[in-house]
């Protein structure tokens, strides 16, 4: 189907969700490798004129860590990672408007390399918490795997 206006592209687009399973490097020689599942969703604004590529829900197994004794030590961690609703780009609604082959473009923006870059900026803005829950820290991340679930 070719989408000819914003209007029918908003009222019209319809493109499953992307489930991914993640291993990520924590930079923190307390934790070894983290397993994650991602959904990523491809959703139209028409206020913006264009569609968000987003993670509608990332979530990691539990991570704990205990806190380091010294002052220059680390703040121990007991959670799991958690992102919602984060925006990782923007496709503009004139490259898939009157565009026989948008589908293309829609997975030249979720492939692979591409969610690795994008979901890792934004694992490395992710803001964890200490054990008593009251200073916030980043810790880098990366994903050294991704793997896409049917």
């Amino acid at each position: 189907m070719v989408y000819n206006s914003a209007a029918e592209l908003c009222e019209g687009f319809g493109y499953p969700p992307v489930h991914v399973k993640l291993t990520i490097e924590i930079i923190d020689k307390r934790l070894g490798p983290v397993k994650a599942e991602a959904e990523v969703a491809i959703k139209p604004v028409k206020a913006k004129g264009y569609l968000e590529v987003l993670v509608e829900e990332l979530e990691s197994e539990h991570i704990f860590a205990d806190e380091n004794g010294s002052i220059y030590g680390s703040f121990g961690i007991d959670q799991s990672i958690q992102i919602y609703d984060e925006v990782l780009t923007t496709i503009p609604f004139e490259e898939i408007m009157g565009n026989e082959n948008w589908k293309e473009t829609v997975e030249e923006s979720i492939t692979a390399d591409k969610l690795k870059e994008q979901l890792g900026k934004s694992l490395n803005d992710y803001q964890f918490s200490d054990l008593s829950g009251k200073y916030k820290f980043r810790k880098r991340c990366k994903i050294t795997e991704i793997q896409f679930i049917d």
